[in-house]
């Protein structure tokens, strides 16, 4: 069967599938749905547990023979496989099929990979597996969806918050659900139970590095070039990572690029605006960057970040943050500087 990552809390209420597969780019949601079944799994007595990680040379063999095994003080067993590339091979295929056709009734098989292509969903052994358990596909929270899901998180703490201020949380933390969850247990920490409004979170993270790398892509949206080198340079001071600051740069490009391409289309930058929600008091800072280039710019602006992300992980050469500074400056449309007159 299939199972929706909204569904699984009441699924787990009852007894539990012999096998789970939970699959997904976004860690967060993944960890999250483990714990769920983890917990569950304790509480309907699953009290011994074995975890293997499958890589390179891994020998399948394992895994009938740990559930074939109990130990003295366990009655059933919970089995984890970690499978990064969800991608099982040929011995594994085999090994899936065989222990879906008779998977042991005192032992619970989770196995956790990245996203399933479309390929692997129609083979034999993922067949198999959905039909003797369930297949969990955790997918990326979309942008429209964000603030409803941080509603749904401040909720459990007992919190909620003003319209204006689930947008501004919603901007700070989209693509990044681990940091999100992070600043609302530190909204918590900060304020208690009650109702959350814009001026209470942006004191929460006026100390962040993350409030100031959003800041640091505004002043380029603006414009202000001489701040966007002085702010990169202090971030880079601060021991803040190079992909930190590409994400917030490339985030930023490419809904310009869309906008852009959507302007050319006949709609209007407001139309462009309201389209991708974006907050009143930065509407101004968007229609100023609008208004200096058009998609194709933007769009080379995206190659760029691609070359960059690259070079962060060391597949190319170059100077990271004298590239950061140029594309920074870039954005607010300004000749490159050097690092020396701030340095």
């Amino acid at each position: 069967m299939r199972l929706r990552f909204e569904s699984l809390g009441s699924h787990i209420q009852n007894p539990l599938l012999p096998i789970y597969w939970i699959s997904g780019d976004e860690p967060f949601q993944v960890d999250e749905a483990c714990k769920l079944l983890r917990q569950a799994a304790q509480q309907q007595g699953y009290s011994e547990r074995q975890v293997y990680h499958v890589e390179r040379g891994f020998n399948w063999d394992q895994l009938r023979e740990s559930a074939d095994s109990l130990s003295l003080f366990a009655e059933r067993k919970l089995i984890e496989l970690r499978l990064p590339s969800g991608k099982p091979g040929t011995d594994g295929s085999k090994a899936l099929q065989d222990y879906a056709k008779s998977a042991p009734a005192d032992t619970l098989l989770l196995i956790v990979s990245g996203k399933l292509e479309s390929a692997a969903q129609k083979s034999k052994w993922f067949t198999a597996i959905e039909s003797a358990g369930a297949w969990l596909a955790i997918w990326p929270i979309e942008t429209a969806r964000l603030p409803q899901w941080i509603a749904q998180r401040m909720q459990l703490r007992q919190q909620q918050a003003t319209p204006e201020a689930l947008r501004l949380l919603s901007e700070r933390i989209e693509g990044n659900l681990l940091a999100a969850d992070q600043e609302l247990e530190k909204l918590l920490l900060l304020y208690g139970p009650g109702t959350i409004d814009v001026p209470q979170v942006q004191a929460a993270v006026t100390d962040s590095a993350r409030f100031d790398i959003f800041g640091f892509v505004d002043e380029a949206l603006d414009g202000q070039h001489e701040r966007v080198a002085r702010i990169l340079f202090g971030l880079r001071g601060e021991g803040v990572e190079p992909v930190l600051v590409l994400w917030a740069l490339e985030r930023e490009i490419r809904a310009l690029a869309q906008m852009a391409r959507n302007c050319a289309g006949g709609q209007s930058p407001d139309q462009a605006m309201a389209a991708y929600h974006v907050w009143e008091k930065r509407k101004p800072l968007i229609r100023k960057a609008l208004s200096r280039s058009r998609a194709p710019y933007w769009e080379s602006l995206l190659t760029r970040c691609g070359q960059l992300d690259r070079l962060i992980k060391g597949q190319g050469t170059g100077r990271v943050w004298d590239e950061l500074l140029e594309l920074a400056l870039s954005v607010a449309g300004q000749p490159a500087l050097t690092w020396t007159k701030y340095g």
